[in-house]
């Protein structure tokens, strides 16, 4: 018999990529657009080190899939760009986020909080890697963000390289920010009802998980 995960892997690639894109789904995506862009201008204003603009993209990511988060985190940070158009770089980062976060969430890793924690720790991983990239090669270890502060301290008062500090200063920062971000969207998915979940090309991930969750057999005293 066929799982549905071994079906997904065998559906061709515009299949796939068409399943995400729903009415729903589409509706939903200016909204986590708007929640990204709120975000990541608050955080950029404040200079905090934190970045705030990949809340949406992963609400959508977890309820539509990953090509659909793809372009919402991308679209996002290409919309901030038009501010501060040293940003657009970053499009690459926030697409790549947003196809992860879908295809962990299409496995069913946002079920529960341990997954979710998890599944937390791998998009930061993938995060880190992939800012500390483009800050150091592409900006000399220096941009318009708060980390910035923190690579600027910990290069001035230490014997650490220049590369060594970016890393350092980043790590905690997407730490903080990935599992606070990925905290927040998976507070928002699992509150939503059963009937609006049914919206949405992943909804049924996380019903499946409630119907299992109510079948366990409770203890009964003794």
């Amino acid at each position: 018999m066929r799982t549905g995960a071994t079906k997904e892997n065998d559906m061709p690639l515009s299949a796939s990529i068409k399943r995400d894109f729903t009415l729903m789904a589409i509706l939903l995506v200016p909204v986590a657009i708007a929640v990204n862009v709120v975000g990541g201008q608050l955080a950029k204003s404040l200079q905090l080190w934190v970045f705030l603009d990949s809340i949406g993209t992963f609400i959508v990511a977890m309820l539509a899939g990953p090509w659909i988060g793809l372009v919402t985190g991308a679209l996002s940070v290409l919309i901030l760009a038009l501010a501060d158009p040293t940003m657009a770089p970053w499009a690459i980062l926030a697409g790549a986020m947003g196809f992860l976060v879908g295809m962990l969430a299409r496995r069913g890793m946002f079920t529960s909080v341990p997954r979710a924690a998890v599944s937390a720790l791998i998009v930061t991983v993938l995060s880190v890697a992939v800012s500390v990239l483009i800050s150091y090669f592409l900006y000399g270890g220096f941009t318009t963000s708060g980390v910035s502060i923190l690579t600027g301290a910990i290069n001035d008062y230490s014997d650490l390289p220049l590369f060594a500090a970016v890393v350092a200063s980043h790590v905690p920062a997407e730490l903080i920010d990935k599992f606070l971000s990925v905290g927040i969207a998976y507070v928002v998915v699992r509150s939503l009802s059963n009937r609006a979940l049914l919206r949405f090309p992943q909804g049924e991930v996380f019903l499946a998980a409630r119907k299992k969750a109510t079948r366990r057999p409770t203890a009964t005293p003794a």
